[in-house]
């Protein structure tokens, strides 16, 4: 089981590369800047709407998200925004962001929108703190690595191309 779903998120990965990038496969976003009050010591936050405390559903995409995928119907760890115009693909399970990053493992998130295009900005809070970190994505949705500064439940509020959206990822140490 755990050698199909490798070589299926192997097959979609090149596909994806293949389909949705020209020349440069990932977007470099701005590093995160994080807010002048930050704790010196930050524990794992609790539980959001969308399960910050557990896994992400691993389960096929919304039929808008699935071109280039194939399977279509593939399973993914995946998080759809709250007014559901954007979702966030993940590419590993369990814990498929870090804070820090793993040196051998990027955080990688795959963004694909039903609505529209343009840069994306990415608003984020530490849940239970007043820590914030911001990351522009200037190509948009698409493939990218976001960093956050520390491990939690983190809320971001993208926007791109006039349309907002909200949705929480887990970072873990």
């Amino acid at each position: 089981m755990r050698c199909r779903f490798a070589a299926a998120l192997a097959a979609v990965a090149v596909s994806l590369v293949a389909a949705s990038c020209s020349g440069n496969p990932q977007q470099q976003p701005r590093q995160a800047q994080q807010s002048a009050a930050q704790p010196s010591r930050t524990l794992i936050s609790p539980v959001s709407a969308n399960g910050c405390a557990g896994q992400p559903p691993v389960s096929p995409l919304p039929v808008w998200a699935r071109s280039g995928f194939t399977p279509p119907d593939i399973a993914m760890p995946h998080v759809m925004g709250a007014a559901g115009n954007i979702v966030a693909i993940l590419w590993a399970t369990p814990n498929a962001l870090h804070a820090p990053p793993l040196p051998d493992r990027a955080n990688k998130i795959l963004w694909v929108s039903r609505v529209s295009s343009g840069p994306l900005t990415i608003r984020a809070t530490l849940a239970g703190s007043t820590r914030t970190a911001t990351v522009d994505l200037p190509n948009g949705p698409g493939p990218s690595y976001v960093d956050m500064p520390a491990p939690g439940c983190w809320t971001l509020h993208l926007s791109w191309g006039g349309h907002t959206d909200q949705l929480s990822l887990r970072y873990v140490r």
